[in-house]
């Protein structure tokens, strides 16, 4: 389980790390799959009391600290990347939005629901001493995302000199990874997926289609073989199961624009022979006189 591996790796960082350190909370509140982009909450949270003091929701800083987040969109008070938090002055998290990374080779909304999108969070952290001088502020990149709705998330915490390389619970890759966090520099990577739930009901959706498409074909063909009459109902049916396509389109979970893979292996055919069936009916009960009803 991804998740469970997670934690393994955050239980480990977090009992290696130096306890003088920030651990920084990223939690991802929403993804737009069409501008390739995530909105993310960040928050530090002190672990010594000689950095600042935790309340329930923020935080005061004891020290001036400084925490750049390399995102598309930032939130800070001078529209930049680095946000400064005053020494003695209640404070709590920033939003910002990541881009999604160019290593993400299946990110692309066209294969919905089996599009994946990757955001790395490169972050930086210094203080200003009692004296002054700018220190390295070690920090600890945790990941708190709640429920998105149709996506399910993942973090990995990778290398700040190399995104692709993992850390794992190893000794060595623990050891490469403290060395960079305890200098206050992290980058974690967040792997989104479409949740379980939105794959089973797409599949429903397709199964509901192709049964809709099944049914209004064997109406047609047998109405034309003149085994059925054509019928007012017959034809009230197929138009509305023609509609009722529409319709089914329109739960897809998360409003995937069209033009989709679905839609053009399941949704487009379907409809477009749905209708040329109802069109069939519509032709024969207009066009033929010898039946009662």
């Amino acid at each position: 389980d991804s998740n469970a591996a997670s934690l393994a790796v955050d239980d480990k960082l977090s009992s290696t790390l130096t306890k003088e350190r920030m651990d920084v909370y990223t939690r991802i509140t929403a993804v737009d799959p069409l501008r390739g982009e995530a909105h993310a909450r960040v928050e530090p949270w002190p672990i010594s009391e000689s950095l600042g003091y935790p309340y329930r929701s923020g935080w005061m800083p004891k020290e001036d600290v400084s925490l750049h987040i390399d995102a598309v969109l930032g939130s800070s008070n001078t529209g930049d990347n680095l946000y400064v938090f005053k020494k003695d002055v209640p404070t709590g998290g920033v939003d910002v939005t990541l881009d999604e990374s160019s290593s993400g080779n299946a990110s692309d909304v066209s294969r919905y629901p089996f599009d994946t999108y990757r955001f790395e969070v490169p972050m930086s952290a210094t203080y200003k001493d009692a004296k002054g001088a700018v220190q390295d502020l070690a920090i600890l990149p945790l990941d708190y995302t709640k429920s998105i709705d149709t996506f399910h998330v993942t973090m990995r915490h990778v290398l700040w000199t190399d995104s692709n390389k993992n850390i794992g619970t190893d000794a060595k890759s623990l050891a490469l990874a403290k060395d960079e966090y305890e200098q206050g520099i992290t980058s974690s990577v967040f792997d989104v997926t479409r949740s379980s739930s939105t794959k089973l009901l797409t599949l429903i959706i397709i199964i509901l289609m192709l049964t809709g498409l099944a049914s209004v074909t064997t109406m047609a063909l047998m109405v034309e073989s003149g085994r059925r009459p054509p019928t007012l109902g017959a034809l009230t049916w197929a138009a509305a199961l023609t509609f009722t396509l529409i319709g089914l389109r329109g739960l897809l979970p998360g409003s995937p624009p069209v033009g989709i893979l679905i839609d053009k292996i399941f949704y487009f055919p379907t409809l477009l022979i749905t209708l040329v069936c109802a069109l069939s009916i519509l032709i024969t009960w207009s066009s033929r006189d010898d039946f009662g009803n």
